[in-house]
């Protein structure tokens, strides 16, 4: 008991010492001695109210650069900058080779030829709109679904061209989506969906992925891709996204000339804008990935990721059209048909998917359409109708330094505070009551 008194008293001693030197304004006379009780009344009352209000304030302050630091700003002068040329992915009708086809069904030991043809060719359709109609076989283990399908792919090479002038860029890059094999035009993230890129087991951010840019000054500019000899469904998006199952689409059948105008809207991040968190921006740069599947992120690839994690919730498995993980079970053919059941809830993935945006992106309108039958295979044209005359900048209205300015400003119109008035309090209740509690505990032993 008597220990107990001696701390208390030792610490009310120590606060009094600290509050009577302190140069926070107020503190000094709640230590004042000989004053009256009411004086003392008042003065706690001011005082606790003036912390009151300095706390407040700055909670709010602070609340405001956690959460809302940012702005959307417009910028018009369009003949500074560069607009991204529309990127896209192509998915051809025909998804399979027939003569690789006819060979590889004539060469099985399968007994049922037909059984094993329509099974494979069922297997090349299948998205997660319909799983359904893949056929019942099971004379090909799950995990080899993909190599299969991509040893048996439709040839796909058309000749791609444009009026931009930089040939070096204007490829199609071969990928695995969730529409099957497709193939990707201007697009930086395109080559982590690329089979060849998986098969090395790489994880690394390619350098020097460089796309396609247009200015004003080039006029129009339009992409070429002819003689394609297929069907095709496009997906329009920018550089930084990629098309996944809940994509527009826009398709295109065989023997026809697709051409489209589009407009584009481009929000991009300044460079400042890194110094935030990014539960503070609300957006991800392409190479801030968390994702499992992608060394890069995209909103969509995210998607992508929560769409294959609620696949293996609902079913133990994911489709065979995903980057292979340990621990990931390829869907079989029961797997497959349990994925249909959950169609609608796989497609839109409602509630169960919590992805940031892109912090640089482009969004595009399909503003004319124009189709007809050609003589010359199937043929694709698309640009832009009219350049861009704005574009949304995301950048830093409210950073850490505005934030050390109106919490001080608070503090000083609040309390008379400085930064030598908290460099005072943690000198007290540090090095000084350090000191205090030596010598206080040495006194207090030489009088007993």
């Amino acid at each position: 008991m008597a220990v107990r008194q001696t701390r208390s008293k030792m610490l009310l001693e120590f606060i009094k010492i600290s509050f009577s030197l302190s140069s926070i304004h107020g503190f000094p006379h709640l230590a004042a001695k000989k004053r009256h009780i009411v004086e003392m009344v008042i003065w706690v009352v001011l005082v606790g109210a003036a912390v009151y209000g300095a706390v407040v304030l700055s909670s709010t302050t602070l609340k405001r650069y956690t959460e809302n630091p940012t702005v959307i700003s417009m910028e018009r002068d369009r003949f500074s900058w560069n607009t991204s040329f529309p990127a896209a992915t192509i998915c051809p009708s025909y998804k399979i080779n027939e003569d690789l086809l006819d060979l590889y069904v004539d060469s099985s030991t399968e007994k049922n030829k037909s059984l094993l043809r329509e099974f494979l060719v069922t297997l090349s359709e299948a998205t997660y709109t319909n799983f359904e109609t893949v056929v019942e076989y099971n004379g090909i283990t799950e995990e080899n679904y993909l190599d299969i399908l991509l040893d048996l792919q439709f040839e796909f090479k058309p000749a791609v061209s444009n009026s931009g002038g930089n040939d070096k860029l204007y490829t199609l890059e071969k990928i695995v989506s969730e529409m099957g094999i497709c193939y990707s035009f201007n697009s930086k993230l395109a080559i982590y969906n690329s089979p060849d890129y998986w098969d090395e087991d790489r994880w690394d951010l390619v350098e020097g992925n460089e796309t396609f840019y247009v200015n004003p000054l080039d006029g129009e500019v339009f992409a070429n891709v002819m003689n394609m000899s297929t069907g095709f469904d496009i997906y329009i998006h920018g550089p930084y996204e990629v098309a996944d199952i809940a994509s527009k689409k826009i398709n295109s059948p065989n023997g026809n000339f697709l051409q489209m105008s589009l407009s584009g809207l481009t929000i991009f991040s300044s460079d400042n804008i890194r110094a935030l968190s990014m539960k503070q921006r609300k957006c991800r740069f392409h190479d801030e990935s968390d994702l499992k599947h992608s060394p890069a992120y995209s909103y969509v690839l995210c998607r992508m990721e929560c769409r294959a994690a609620l696949a293996k919730r609902l079913c133990g498995c994911v489709p065979h059209f995903y980057r292979k993980k340990e621990g990931d079970k390829i869907c079989n053919v029961p797997g497959l048909h349990c994925l249909a059941k959950h169609k609608e809830k796989l497609i839109l993935l409602k509630g169960d998917c919590f992805c940031l945006p892109n912090c640089n992106e482009v969004n595009y309108i399909v503003e004319d359409m124009d189709t007809r039958a050609w003589f010359l295979g199937s043929n694709l044209q698309w640009g832009l109708k009219e350049y861009p005359k704005m574009r949304l900048r995301r950048d830093i209205i409210f950073g850490f330094s505005d934030l050390l300015v109106y919490i001080g400003g608070m503090a000083g119109l609040f309390l008379g505070c400085s930064v030598l008035s908290f460099i005072e309090i943690i000198y007290f209740f540090t090095l000084r009551l350090y000191w205090f509690v030596v010598k206080y505990g040495k006194e207090t032993r030489e009088k007993f």
